[in-house]
């Protein structure tokens, strides 16, 4: 591909709310839960390691029935046993997707990033939704309702195979969620795998294999399933172990095979 073509890729555009002011820089504040209407253009970031370029064609038809919306960080998207009426395409930012007991036992299983689908399991299996989506950071996500999705569904191949390879992400992540969760014997062995994990996220910082920690340690323990003390203790371990190093919000890893050892 010529670098005129990744060009054209990257400057891909999709319907945006009439009154949103445009973006111009992607540094610039936005609104947050504001009316939407009317048509502007806004630039198509890929995720890292995502899929074919038919992935661009099935999001721009979804984003033609669908709704831009932005939200500041920690902000619920959805909560488990609401409603499946729209399903949800991650634009920009992160969110994390959580299990709750009924005693408010919080566990996150999994990470959402550009180009995920949120609810598409409820959406297929007409049901309510099965767990929280909750924004880490600044995100944009744009809502399609359910009856113009599923119709989408039957009339688009792109549409169609892009939903497919959606489901297979959610099942590896869903494992990956498990492994991490489960089979790890400690709450370090569980801490270093979520690191690792995380340095998998598209990122705009330019340093290499660093992680930009917008969340508490109260939500990185709900992420390992152990407690924000226990979080805080083993992390200062690390920094001390020489594994990692903590510059307020970002975390550096030091030495990627002793923690990759560690993981398991």
């Amino acid at each position: 591909m010529t670098s005129t073509q990744r060009n054209d890729v990257r400057q891909t555009s999709f319907k945006v709310i009439n009154t949103v002011p445009y973006l111009g820089s992607r540094k610039t504040t936005n609104p947050l839960n504001c009316d939407h209407a009317e048509v502007r253009s806004l630039p198509i970031e890929r995720a890292k390691d995502s899929g074919p370029s038919s992935n661009t064609e099935a999001i721009s038809q979804l984003e033609h029935i669908g709704r831009l919306s932005y939200y500041a960080a920690r902000s619920s998207i959805f909560q488990h046993g609401d409603p499946a009426n729209f399903i949800y395409i991650v634009r920009e930012g992160r969110l994390k997707l959580s299990l709750s007991s009924r005693r408010g036992r919080c566990v996150v299983f999994r990470f959402a990033v550009a180009e995920d689908l949120l609810g598409l399991s409820a959406v297929l299996n007409q049901s309510d939704h099965e767990f929280h989506a909750q924004t880490l950071e600044p995100s944009v996500l744009v809502a399609i309702p359910r009856s113009g999705f599923l119709q989408l569904l039957h009339l688009s191949d792109e549409v169609n195979s892009f939903s497919t390879r959606a489901l297979a992400r959610d099942h590896e992540e869903v494992l990956r969620g498990i492994r991490r969760l489960g089979l790890p014997a400690s709450v370090r062995e569980r801490l270093a795998q979520l690191l690792l994990n995380c340095l998998e996220f598209p990122r705009k910082e330019c340093l290499p294999m660093s992680i930009r920690m917008n969340w508490t340690f109260g939500e990185l323990a709900e992420m390992v399933n152990s407690s924000r003390e226990t979080v805080n203790r083993i992390m200062r371990q690390f920094e001390r172990e020489g594994l990692i190093a903590l510059c307020g919000s970002l975390v550096v890893v030091r030495n990627y095979a002793k923690l990759k050892l560690l993981a398991g």
